[in-house]
């Protein structure tokens, strides 16, 4: 079937014809991208093109296409639900994305801001210039973005390259952060470990904390940096000396180079581990980290 073409006047409401389900229309620069779909995988990749195609993976679906103001909105008929969503839009727009049950995909969004939310789904956001991400039941794996916010209840958390401000929490997650570019950044999980290889700003602020689970934090060594450290049933295991001042074994204070970066590292149920930038390498397949 070939694609539909949809033309998007300043308010308009489009549902493509019984069957149709590949439709192209131009979107306006400055436009807002609002994507819904009950259920089924979701998949988003950005092109250099202002024209935008949307392809349900359904014979009985219908894509839905409203325009209102600078929003355009995207969708399915009941009798979609289930089908994948493919769209193909600019790299330029700032895309939300609401998924119940399935997967979502976005790459290819380069100076767009992504949001996502879903219920029961694994997300991988590959770009971006900033992100914000909330699962229920799922993983999440971000790369190559500027500033990221990510909440999980269930599911590990992986962020790759990241450039900004990161706010990432779980319930019941491991998360790892690596070559990370980041003057601020807060992680918090009940049940997880904690991973952070990344840069350390001498005006960064970096706060990892897990209940259950161990903390690896990676310390360059010209690194300035002002590190406290606590864990209530675990012990502190650093790769190379440190000077404590106060506590022990399980907490203290120390200083590296100017000590300049603020560093938090707190576990309740487990160990903290300090090391230096590659001397462990978190498994990127499984999301666990390996001695």
């Amino acid at each position: 079937m070939g694609a539909a073409t949809v033309v998007l006047t300043a308010t308009a409401l489009v549902a493509t014809s019984p069957g149709a389900r590949d439709t192209t229309f131009v979107v306006p620069e400055g436009a807002r991208i609002e994507i819904e779909h009950r259920e089924g995988d979701i998949r988003v990749m950005g092109a250099a093109s202002r024209e935008a195609r949307i392809v349900l993976d359904d014979d009985d679906g219908r894509i839905l296409v409203q325009s209102s103001g600078g929003t355009i909105r995207l969708g399915s008929s009941p009798s979609g639900d289930g089908a994948d969503f493919l769209l193909y839009l600019p790299e330029d727009v700032d895309v939300s994305v609401v998924g119940h049950e399935g997967d979502v995909t976005v790459a290819g969004i380069v100076r767009g801001t992504v949001t996502v939310r879903t219920a029961d789904g694994d997300v991988e956001i590959d770009g971006g210039a900033s992100v914000s991400i909330a699962t229920l039941d799922g993983s999440v794996r971000i790369s190559n973005t500027g500033a990221a916010t990510v909440s999980v209840t269930d599911g590990d958390v992986w962020l790759d390259q990241v450039a900004g401000a990161m706010s990432i929490s779980g319930i019941d997650a491991d998360i790892i952060v690596t070559n990370a570019d980041t003057r601020a950044i807060s992680v918090a999980t009940v049940d997880g470990d904690v991973w952070y290889d990344g840069a350390l700003h001498g005006d960064g602020t970096y706060s990892l904390s897990t209940h259950d689970g161990d903390v690896t934090f990676a310390v360059p060594e010209n690194a300035g940096a002002r590190i406290s450290v606590s864990t209530f049933d675990g012990e502190l295991e650093p790769s190379f000396p440190v000077q404590f001042q106060g506590g022990g074994v399980r907490g203290g204070q120390f200083t590296v180079g100017d000590g300049s970066a603020e560093v938090t590292l707190k576990s309740f149920d487990g160990d903290i581990l300090l090391v230096r930038p590659g001397e462990r390498t978190p498994d990127l397949d499984s999301q666990e980290p390996t001695r």
